[in-house]
């Protein structure tokens, strides 16, 4: 076309054209024209950019979704998606796992399924998709025969790009329903918040276990699974389960410097006092905290221990009032509704998978009941990237044990309500006795904890090679930046004695 080669000169002779009578358009103009170029490059150098249809371009779909550019590593997932490969995506709540099938999904003529475990989970996200104007509709139970009836007339006339739904819809006694479905024929198969697989899939929710017959009735299309949360013993678990033995692994972002990790040595008569200091404290006080305790008993009387000191903080559990109460509730924490709340207790289903950035603290009354449960729970704070702080308490001398006894308990409770043989009620009890085991462990390491945990789910670093069609995409296309890193670790790295400091203390002379 004449002049240079160089990027500021890669304009089209029609774009120059338009460039002209709309000199206000002309960068973004220009950028198109690099944006169709490098797609085409791509599938020309590149093997596995191959896959991608000629009309395909990152450039409208991310600006639909209001991305400019992928995030570390969303790339990678998104190119595997589109090349037909099923995959497991390991990557920490807040990271953008979303855009990494929806995305591919949009760019893809058919229907995609989602297969989510929450009623509050679905709405949320068909609300996002819906603001877009993206079609994308939800059916579970608490809708009613009529709305479901227009909705599966919808699907069939395939004006429905996502479809959420629960893994019991599969499974309903209506066959007409269960019939809708297994036309559909979906591009994608994807399962959110997969750890539910390996979690519920025998016990609480079976269904969870049965998504490899639910693949095959569906045409077996490729699974796109996501995690914020899946060891390496998980991970093969999961897939076997799905039957997708030969996925494509990807594990992103597990580490989280941006928030401080806190082990606190408090026997539980006393921890409500120690979390009235926390959040009292000037940098807590009015900032989004989420204290997460094991039982409704046990939320229920620090609920109260906490009015008593003048914190009025309400409760979220599944028996919570009505599905409305526990959607407002949410709807407040969230800031979408008045009165807002900015403390909250809760159990560990409360915000499974939403986008709540400003979480600044959250509190653990007693360590979860795995080391994915917890990264799983730690993890929705800081989720805008800056400073947070999650703080785990636990026992030493002579009450230790006491947090991982009443763990036990419920897990010996569940196993034998679960209605299983007894031979894999037993192989159940003891796994999920392995994993409060294995997070008992790390929560007792007297190495650097932040270390101990992230090598739990990336095992040893491997450096894959990338081609030269995935480095122009990635040039073009995505911006790689490495997390802010504060100064403050964890307590091993920061010297913290509980016998000697004050957390409340500490926090205030290393953070202000």
């Amino acid at each position: 076309m004449g002049g240079s080669d160089a990027l500021s000169n890669l304009v089209t002779l029609c774009d120059g054209c338009h460039a002209a009578h709309h000199p206000n358009l002309a960068g973004g103009l220009a950028r198109r024209v690099i944006e169709r170029w490098a797609m085409r490059l791509a599938r020309w150098l590149d093997e596995e950019a191959r896959a991608l249809e000629s009309d395909m371009n990152f450039g409208p779909a991310l600006r639909l979704f209001g991305a400019s550019h992928f995030r570390g590593g969303q790339l990678p997932i998104v190119l595997a998606a589109l090349a037909g490969k099923s995959i497991l995506v390991v990557s920490p709540t807040g990271s953008g796992k979303s855009l990494c099938f929806q995305l591919p999904a949009l760019l893809r003529r058919g229907l995609t399924i989602i297969v989510s475990p929450l009623k509050t989970l679905m709405s949320d996200q068909v609300s996002g998709l819906l603001r877009k104007k993206i079609p994308a509709t939800f059916i579970n139970s608490a809708l009613g025969s009529e709305e479901k009836e227009i909705r599966y007339h919808l699907i069939g006339k395939n004006a429905v790009k996502f479809l959420y739904v629960a893994p019991e819809r599969f499974f309903v006694k209506r066959q007409g329903e269960r019939d809708a479905l297994s036309r559909t024929r979906p591009e994608y198969l994807v399962v959110d918040e997969a750890h539910c697989v390996d979690q519920w899939g025998r016990d609480f929710r079976p269904e969870y276990g049965r998504l490899r017959e639910v693949r095959a009735s569906l045409g077996s299309p490729p699974i796109l699974a996501f995690t914020a949360t899946a060891g390496q013993a998980m991970q093969k678990r999961i897939l076997s389960s799905l039957g997708i033995e030969d996925a494509t692994v990807f594990v992103r972002g597990v580490d989280r410097p941006n928030i401080a990790l806190i082990r606190w040595s408090a026997p539980a008569s006393a921890r409500h006092r120690e979390i009235t200091k926390l959040l009292r404290l000037p940098m807590f006080a009015s900032r989004k905290a989420m204290i997460f305790v094991p039982t409704a008993r046990i939320g229920q009387e620090l609920q109260s221990n906490l009015s008593s000191d003048g914190l009025d903080i309400p409760f979220y559990h599944s028996k919570l009032g009505t599905e409305w109460d526990r959607q407002e509730l949410l709807k407040r924490f969230q800031g979408e509704s008045r009165p807002l709340v900015n403390h909250i207790i809760c159990t560990s289903a409360f915000g499974m998978g939403l986008d709540v950035p400003d979480v600044r603290l959250v509190i653990h009354w007693q360590q979860p009941a795995s080391v994915e449960d917890y990264l799983q729970e730690f993890g929705r704070a800081g989720r805008d990237g800056k400073q947070s702080v999650a703080v785990t308490f636990t026992e030493t001398g002579r009450r230790a044990g006491r947090d991982v006894g009443l763990l036990r308990f419920m897990a010996e409770k569940t196993a034998s309500g679960s209605g299983l043989d007894e031979v894999t009620a037993r192989a159940m009890l003891l796994r999920r006795f392995s994993q409060i085991d294995d997070l008992a462990a790390l929560l007792g390491s007297k190495d650097c904890f932040r270390k101990v945990l992230v090598e739990y789910f990336e095992g040893p670093k491997v450096t894959a090679r990338q081609g030269l069609g995935r480095g122009i995409l990635t040039s073009v296309f995505a911006k790689e930046s490495k997390p802010q890193r504060f100064r403050y670790c964890c307590d091993r790295c920061a010297g913290l004695n509980p016998r000697q400091e004050s957390l409340p203390d500490h926090l205030t002379s290393v953070f202000g």
